[in-house]
């Protein structure tokens, strides 16, 4: 009997020491430094936009105001005197980013993706057309934070966005460049082709021979374009993020490497 009864003891001791623990609380992480090791999540088996499946490095969350006080999610990898800002496409989400930002952010570079209003984490209602607002908003974020340059990088109507926000004024000597990957030149009330003109820092443009009108909007565009400009036609059919993966893939990164150390050498 005192055997049983001993045994009972250490039983019982056992499930209050299971039942006590608690899960680890998140380390803090600075906006501009490093996200914690080992920080991933499980992706859905199908990402839309060419992320990769399965546990991918999800940065740190972080969030910022647009000036018509809409609250946007975003994540932010790495660290360095220079950010990249990635800006999704329709109807994806900050996601189809992660995969090359997670990569971008290994390189020396800080690394922001962020949902716009209506998608993904930020949620509320679609409105593309006031969409660089959100894009305004994550620059501002990291002007507040001292980055030295910031390059926009948009795929599809994000593309968009970001040819609108590099043009402002505003940002005069701190956005030093900006990629549109197959952007149209307006979508759903989003319209950059006057605002191209106007853009002073390099510009690079991007899409794929077969992607019907968004290469009819790079030529455009590109046309419209004054000062330091590049052009780059894939073959295929790939849109936006989709050129993350494929044939193109490894030629597609590199380019846009290329991009970045041309600008944060400025």
């Amino acid at each position: 009997m005192k055997s049983v009864a001993a045994a009972l003891i250490v039983v019982t001791a056992l499930l209050l020491a299971a039942c006590g623990g608690g899960a680890e609380e998140p380390r803090p992480v600075s906006p501009a430094g490093s996200p914690a090791a080992g920080t991933t999540v499980e992706a859905p088996t199908a990402v839309p936009g060419g992320a990769t499946a399965g546990p991918i490095a999800t940065g740190t969350a972080i969030s910022f105001l647009t000036e018509d006080n809409f609250t946007i999610k975003g994540r932010l990898f790495g660290s360095g005197e220079t950010a990249v800002v990635f800006a999704h496409m329709f109807p994806n989400d900050q996601r189809a980013w992660w995969g090359f930002a997670g990569e971008v952010g290994g390189q020396g570079y800080a690394a922001l993706t962020f949902d716009f209003r209506g998608y993904g984490e930020t949620g509320g209602s679609k409105d593309v057309a006031r969409i660089d607002r959100d894009l305004i908003a994550a620059v501002r974020y990291l002007r507040e934070r001292d980055y030295r340059r910031v390059i926009l990088v948009g795929a599809s109507m994000g593309g968009t966005a970001a040819l609108k926000v590099a043009a402002r004024d505003e940002f005069e000597g701190l956005v030093g460049g900006v990629v549109a990957v197959s952007a149209p030149e307006s979508f759903r009330g989003l319209v950059a082709r006057d605002d191209v003109g106007s853009i002073e820092v390099p510009m690079l443009f991007v899409a794929s021979e077969g992607d019907g009108s968004a290469v009819d909007s790079l030529e455009s565009l590109y046309g419209r374009a004054s000062g330091f400009k590049e052009r780059q036609v894939y073959t295929g059919d790939a849109h936006g993020t989709a050129l993350l993966e494929g044939e193109h893939a490894a030629e597609f990164k590199g380019l846009l490497f290329d991009f970045f150390h041309t600008v944060s050498s400025q």
